[in-house]
């Protein structure tokens, strides 16, 4: 099977891009042809099909030219990249591909490349790594709170409250995407939309697609095969960001002084978090930066639990996941789609989001009951592996693929609607050449 794999980067920068990384091992592995489409950038891994892709945008290093021509081109290329259209249709009709198989596309590649396989007619299957089509900001968070005001299709919430990066226009230019591509249009034009957790699933169907385009697949992971035993530190390895929960785990440890806690990663929360660990002296906490996939793996395989404090609505999250496969125990917020990973006491331990005394008890928990530490271990390794291998994944993957294959129809019948009509012929119109 010929297949065209689009994520906006290809080299190790997210959970996206390590999804799509090791599913194009995994599909090269089964004997298929993966054709790689996105941007270009320096650290992407090389190709025969590079040729295809589509120049890079910073949008932060864009915008710091201010100026009314280089205003317009970023714009553009946020809501409709005319430029990826073109591209994908040249190389659908280069490779002629079985299907489509979308990630991470939205804000650089657009979903202007979906109109263009469906004007190609090729199957698009499209994997969901976050609220993109629930949420024009992406995660359901609003000041670092819970919202769902534009689940119900409205857009004028996320400029009114500025939920993208605070700034009028990039919340502007948000609703307008979604208003040119709207979850129930982009429904139409989809074979099939990929949901890592059934919570994913419940929150799609509420921007009005259909049950019938969903499916659940969980990602999957190759563990490792040894098991370590714990240091003396709990783990936590990711973003500082405010959704991160993370503020709630220096609380909890602000208690329990005689656990030691490792924080490896950055983000835009950080010198917050540091600042207020200085103010109150907690010793016990140690932030050590950014940290590439192979010390994180070192990290793990040392640490006695790792803790996962989320207070948004993580989808299926690599962080618990691979603390899993590493044989370790996982203490991590009960929101989202974590509860479907972690069974509480069976293979990791859930506390309510926010609650940093629940927390804390967790925490000691762990670090009074050695055994019950290396049980729970145990335990959520053996759920990786007999669940969430690349085995089982694909297995999955490949009958959905000959499902979308064996009910493919012209999609055209289902592109009626007069507003989609009006956009249809904008893009036809932009993408001749």
């Amino acid at each position: 099977m010929k297949i065209v794999l689009v994520n906006k980067y290809f080299y190790p920068r997210g959970g996206d891009c390590l999804y799509t990384l090791r599913l194009m091992s995994l599909l090269q592995n089964n004997g298929h042809t993966v054709i790689p489409f996105g941007m270009s950038h320096p650290n992407n891994i090389r190709t025969e099909y590079d040729r295809y892709f589509v120049s890079y945008i910073d949008f932060n290093d864009a915008l710091k030219e201010r100026n009314i021509v280089n205003s317009i081109k970023v714009v553009s290329r946020a809501v409709v990249n005319f430029e990826a259209a073109k591209a994908m249709s040249r190389l659908i009709d280069d490779t002629r591909p079985d299907l489509i198989h979308l990630q991470n596309i939205h804000h650089q590649l657009t979903p202007a490349i979906v109109f263009a396989a469906a004007k190609k007619q090729v199957p698009i299957v499209w994997t969901m790594h976050d609220y993109i089509l629930a949420c024009p900001n992406d995660n359901l968070l609003r000041d670092g709170r819970i919202c769902v005001e534009c689940l119900s299709g409205k857009n004028y919430p996320i400029v009114l409250h500025r939920c993208k990066k605070g700034s009028r226009g990039a919340s502007i230019l948000a609703a307008l995407e979604r208003m040119i591509f709207n979850p129930r249009r982009l429904s139409d034009l989809v074979s099939k939309f990929i949901c890592p957790s059934k919570f994913m699933a419940g929150v799609l169907q509420q921007t009005g697609i259909p049950s019938r385009k969903m499916t659940v697949l969980p990602n999957f992971l190759i563990p490792d095969n040894t098991i370590t035993t714990g240091d003396d530190y709990f783990l936590y390895a990711g973003r500082l960001t405010m959704e991160k929960g993370v503020e709630t785990l220096i609380d909890a440890f602000g208690k329990i002084k005689h656990c030691k806690l490792v924080i490896a990663g950055e983000g835009p929360h950080g010198d917050y978090l540091k600042a207020k660990v200085a103010k109150f002296g907690f010793t016990n906490i140690d932030f050590i930066g950014y940290r590439p996939p192979a010390d994180i793996n070192k990290l793990l395989s040392g640490c006695i639990a790792s803790v996962v404090p989320s207070i948004c609505y993580e989808n299926f999250p690599y962080a618990v996941m691979e603390a899993m496969a590493a044989g370790k125990p996982v203490i991590a917020s009960r929101i989202g789609g974590i509860p479907e990973i972690i069974d509480h006491r069976v293979n990791g331990l859930l506390f309510e989001p926010g609650d940093s005394d629940q927390l804390a008890d967790m925490i000691n928990m762990i670090w009074n009951d050695k055994t019950l530490a290396i049980n729970l271990g145990l335990a959520g390794k053996e759920k990786v592996v007999n669940e969430y291998s690349g085995e089982k994944h694909y297995e999955k993957l490949f009958c959905l693929y000959k499902q979308v294959l064996a009910n493919r129809y012209d999609l055209n019948q289902e592109i009626s609607s007069p507003e989609r009509a009006v956009i249809s012929k904008i893009f036809v119109e932009n993408t001749k050449g």
